[in-house]
């Protein structure tokens, strides 16, 4: 499973280490608690942030396949 990750110290130089050649990446900036996370987005399906009182609450992968 792919579970968030939560990013410390972050900076341009942070974010740009981050990229993976071939992968898409979600980067959640939550300025309500000043934190961010990070997940590896599905190959093909669709990655949906939930939020709860503006706060981060989950995010949530629907993986499909392609035929």
């Amino acid at each position: 499973m792919n579970h968030p990750a939560k990013l410390t110290n972050i900076n341009d130089t942070t974010l740009a280490s981050r990229l993976k050649k071939g992968k898409v990446t979600v980067i959640v900036l939550d300025g309500m608690n000043g934190t961010a996370w990070q997940a590896e987005a599905p190959e093909h399906g669709k990655t949906v942030i939930e939020t709860r009182k503006g706060d981060l609450a989950r995010v949530e992968f629907e993986i499909g396949y392609k035929l």
